[in-house]
């Protein structure tokens, strides 16, 4: 919520798009990621998500964002609150990663290095990635 309410979307090394929504255009964000959660209850269907599942569930995933390879993010809620929820990383291959810390310590993780891009391009985000709003 902190990092929404300081920062408009923005893209990383233009790569990582972290989605926020705009204000006055929370239904249609609200709508887009009900599309996700469809088609990612799809793959649970089709057993393609290595066992998780979309939000209500418990433990249940929301997405955050996507990039521009076709890879999505989601978090991975629990019952102690947002402050607690993890990361989730669906790549377009089908290879699924998870970082066991706030969304917030794995964008600042893969800017300064200290977090491993698993999953993504070994290069990413590179030595000086732009953040772009």
């Amino acid at each position: 919520m902190e990092l929404a309410e300081r920062y408009p979307a923005f893209l990383i090394a233009d790569f990582l798009n972290l989605q926020i929504p705009d204000p006055g255009e929370e239904v249609a964000f609200a709508r887009g990621a009900k599309e996700l959660l469809r088609s990612l209850a799809d793959l649970h269907d089709e057993g393609m998500t290595e066992g998780y599942v979309p939000y209500p569930e418990p433990g249940g995933l929301i997405p955050w964002g996507d990039s521009t390879d076709g890879d999505n993010f989601y978090w991975r809620t629990g019952p102690d609150g947002p402050d607690s929820w993890t990361v989730v990383v669906e790549t377009r291959n089908g290879y699924w990663a998870t970082y066991d810390g706030t969304l917030t310590e794995y964008l600042a993780g893969l800017v300064t290095g200290t977090v491993d891009p698993d999953g993504l391009p070994p290069d990413f985000p590179g030595k000086n990635p732009a953040v772009i709003s």
